[in-house]
């Protein structure tokens, strides 16, 4: 039977028990494959994929028709093929850093004879890179602070020309020694470059000597301009340089701390203090996105020590949503970070520090330095063995814990920041959604809420800026309707509204939303019509999700894109408060009654009563319990509090 018959489990029964990387694709023949991975033993990793119950995987395998492996000696080959592999073909179900950019280098171009420095995210063989960083801002500093101290070419040519170039400008203003002019040999030249180089990878220290040297020089020239020009830069550096924020005496040890933070939405929420308002997903009581996939994020702060000086902070988002699963450990995001950062760099401090329990060790071969040295990737406890005679005034420790407390205050920073831009692209598409003249600062939302006519409330909420503004919730009882008729009631509750906005009494909303279809919004139209209020209107209805419009469109929109997320916030929020207030005023009807013919209970106790009662949850309590506590906050005797909770069990559903 030819190799492409073979079903996948007799093929994955050839594969070899050794060290490997496999590749998953879609059909045979395909050159970009779904998914990446490696493993100590190719066979029975495989295996585990076709009786995986795994979401990730099971989604995997629906899609992956055909697999492919690599055999390596050994688990250091398997690293490096598969972070080259994963990079050259950026599979879609692979962890990738965030957005899954490129972070910016700086290179100084070593394969030209007349090297340049500039910003780069590719990584060509033959040049010298430094980085990578987080923020290209930070590079873009250091890269312009060398060329204002050493005349390096600064025009992209290809040297040498077939004829010398006419000098430009900086050659005239000192800023660059003309080698496209044939003014300057290669020799001096690298000379020059060479002073770069030890500029640009020498410490913060050295940096500022050799500034604060020049400048002294220049000054006793009597080069004034010059020495102030050095002044300058040298103060902008001091101002803009990360300078040490924790420092050891008499410590010279190169390390770096990896600190990783990673919940899912649930724990992010009761870690970080968040609402569901602050997190743009939609979001239910499991933490998985209304499509039922978990959503599970990650934070990397990385602290930088030189000579025992915290000399720089990177941070690094991670994350992993489509169809992740929710068991998606640390270790794996670490590794993740460790494959899209420290391989291919040359600068790599002799240890890098991990939490307890994330052992990548593995990665100790796989990374090399400019000397050919390999670092050792330790957790903190054995990092804490291996410096424990030598330097014991550092506490890893301390500084791991720093590490992971600024990449949760990073996490909710990023959080917040990533959902206020959501709400205001949101508010951009419902202007352009709903054809308005502006982006809408303050919507109301109004919902019904009744049962079979009874105790029926309506409730309206206001969003400011896409957000949930308390202040401006209003709960109305509804007054002049008998049964159940909920267009009624809508045309009575937005009369009501619009009165108070006619009047002056509340400023006139950007957008009415209205919970429902046609009918409900034609009812709250005419209930405008009649006040004269001019306000833009739209209903939303649940089932399909779509937008009602006044002139009878039905429009559909994804339903995750930010401007639906913002009016389905309105929706459910206005449900969820009309809902609270009915639930509210039937329980009072109902206590009511309840209370009416047991004898010491009055006015003043039934108000406590209902007070605990809003406060405690009745299907996690014993009888026994609830009238113990009626009996302590109600100050009744133990026959009434028995009577009572026993009343009150006996009234519940079920």
């Amino acid at each position: 039977m030819a190799a492409a018959e073979l079903t996948l489990a007799e093929r994955i029964a050839h594969a070899p028990d050794s060290c490997g990387v496999y590749q998953w694709f879609e059909q045979a023949g395909e050159h970009t494959p779904l998914y990446v991975g490696k493993a100590r033993n190719l066979r029975a990793r495989l295996r585990q994929y076709l009786n995986s119950d795994d979401l990730k995987t099971t989604f995997l395998m629906r899609r992956a028709h055909h697999i492919e492996w690599i055999a390596t000696d050994n688990e250091t080959e398997a690293l490096l093929l598969e972070n080259n592999l994963i990079k050259k073909h950026r599979p879609v179900y692979n962890v990738r850093l965030k957005d899954d950019k490129q972070y910016p280098y700086i290179c100084i171009s070593l394969s030209e004879p007349f090297p340049r420095i500039y910003l780069t995210r590719r990584r060509l063989p033959g040049n010298l890179y430094f980085g990578p960083f987080s923020r290209a801002q930070v590079a873009r500093e250091k890269i312009q602070l060398a060329l204002d101290l050493f005349p390096l070419r600064r025009r992209p040519l290809k040297l040498p020309l077939s004829k010398p170039a006419k000098p430009c400008l900086n050659y005239h203003l000192k800023k660059c020694l003309a080698p496209c002019a044939e003014k300057i040999n290669r020799e001096e030249y690298a000379k020059i470059v060479q002073q770069v180089v030890d500029f640009i990878s020498g410490s913060d220290d050295e940096v500022r000597q050799h500034v604060e040297k020049k400048m002294q020089k220049l000054s006793a020239e009597m080069k004034f301009e010059e020495a102030a020009k050095l002044r300058d830069i040298l103060n902008f550096f001091n101002e803009r340089s990360i300078r040490p924020q924790v420092e050891m005496r008499d410590v010279k040890l190169d390390f770096d701390i990896v600190g990783v933070y990673s919940a899912d939405l649930k724990q992010l929420k009761l870690d970080l203090s968040l609402r569901d308002e602050d997190i743009g997903y939609q979001t239910g009581a499991t933490g998985t996105v209304d499509s039922g996939a978990p959503v599970r994020l990650a934070q990397i702060c990385l602290l930088k020590f030189r000579d025992a000086k915290l000399i720089a902070k990177e941070n690094f988002s991670l994350t992993e949503t489509d169809l992740a699963r929710e068991a998606l450990s640390d270790g794996e995001f670490a590794e993740t970070f460790f494959r899209d950062y420290y391989t291919g760099m040359l600068d790599i401090p002799p240890y890098i520090v991990l939490p307890n329990g994330i052992d990548l060790s593995a990665w100790c071969a796989a990374l090399k330095n400019r000397d050919g040295s390999e670092p050792s990737v330790l957790e903190l406890g054995k990092f804490v063995e291996a410096i424990r005679d030598s330097h014991a005034e550092i506490n890893p420790p301390a500084l791991m814990q720093m590490a992971v407390n600024n990449a949760r205050l990073v996490m909710r920073e990023r959080l917040l920041s990533e959902n206020l831009r959501n709400q205001r692209v949101g508010l951009r598409q419902l202007q352009k959604f709903i054809g308005l003249k502006a982006p809408p600062q303050t919507i109301e939302c109004y919902d019904i809420s009744n049962i079979q006519g009874s105790e029926p409330v309506a409730s309206g909420v206001m969003l400011r800026d896409g957000m949930p503004y308390k202040s401006g919730y209003r709960k109305y009882r509804i007054k002049s309707i008998e049964g159940a008729n909920d267009p009624a009631m809508m045309h009575e509750a937005i009369s009501r509204r619009l009165a108070r906005v006619k009047s002056g009494e509340v400023n006139t909303p950007d957008l009415i939303v209205i919970d429902g279809g046609s009918t409900q919004l034609n009812a709250a139209m005419r209930a405008r019509s009649e006040t004269g209020v001019s306000v833009p209107m739209i209903g939303l209805a649940k089932k399909l999700e779509e937008i009602y419009t006044e002139d009878g469109r039905i429009l559909r929109f994804d339903k995750d894109s930010p401007g639906m997320q913002i009016i389905r916030r309105a929706r459910d929020e206005a449900h969820r408060f009309a809902v609270a207030y009915h639930r509210n005023l039937r329980m009072k009807r109902n206590l009511k009654s309840l209370f009416d013919d047991v004898p010491g209970i009055g006015e003043k106790k039934r108000a406590v009563l209902l007070l605990l009662l809003r406060r405690i949850d009745l299907a996690e309590m014993q009888e026994a319990d609830l009238a113990e506590k009626i009996r302590k906050e109600a100050g009744v005797t133990a026959a009434i509090s028995a009577v009572l909770a026993q009343k009150i069990f006996a009234s519940l559903p079920g």
